[in-house]
């Protein structure tokens, strides 16, 4: 006998949608007892990351709040950036739509100084910079010529891209200049990652 799919209207009462021929038993669909719209497989969306954004410090700094100079998008072998990228003026970071976002910051330092604290610090604004939070803070105190790396990771809740930014800080007490953080344009000795996780 040939297959047959069904619509339930919750009541048990059957509609024959279409005859499916070569299909081995009928099959019934259930809709719910309610208003809506069904969407075109053409519309569901596959999910998954969208987003992936990576970007290098290029050159040397020795404190900087936030960073600003010598950014830009990596081009080393094996990044290719997906989806929509970030922006970034005078330090501040905008992200290109709303979202979860995943954000990293890591990198390579060596104190000028003894007894000198390293601080690294992603903060974050709801206000369009009125005011910032740190989200994340690694701290490390070396003496003068000791090496230093650090990683930061936090997650960001971008519910309007107008308001909602990001900054990164390499900020050192004491003798100036306290510490260097160095950067380069062909490894990431200082980057900067941005993954959108999901819709907001």
């Amino acid at each position: 006998m040939p297959g047959q799919i069904k619509i339930d209207d919750g009541a048990g009462n059957y509609t024959v949608l279409t005859n499916g021929g070569s299909l081995g038993s009928d099959k019934t669909i259930t809709i719910p007892n309610t208003t809506g719209t069904m969407a075109l497989t053409s519309d569901i969306s596959t999910g998954g990351i969208t987003i992936i954004d990576e970007w290098l410090m290029t050159a040397n700094t020795t404190e900087a709040n936030p960073i600003i100079n010598n950014l830009s998008r990596s081009t080393i072998d094996g990044f290719t950036q997906l989806g929509s990228g970030m922006t970034v003026s005078s330090g501040i970071w905008t992200f290109p739509e709303t979202g979860y976002y995943f954000v990293g910051y890591s990198g390579y330092y060596q104190h000028q100084a003894n007894s000198n604290v390293v601080n690294m610090r992603i903060q974050a604004t709801t206000d369009n910079g009125t005011s910032y939070s740190t989200i994340k803070i690694n701290q490390n105190r070396g003496g003068s010529g000791s090496w230093g790396s650090e990683s930061l990771f936090a997650t960001v809740d971008v519910t309007d891209t107008s308001l909602v930014k990001v900054k990164f800080d390499f900020d050192v007490g004491g003798t100036t200049p306290a510490a260097t953080l160095y950067g380069s344009s062909t490894s990431g000795v200082t980057k900067f990652t941005f993954m959108k996780l999901a819709d907001t």
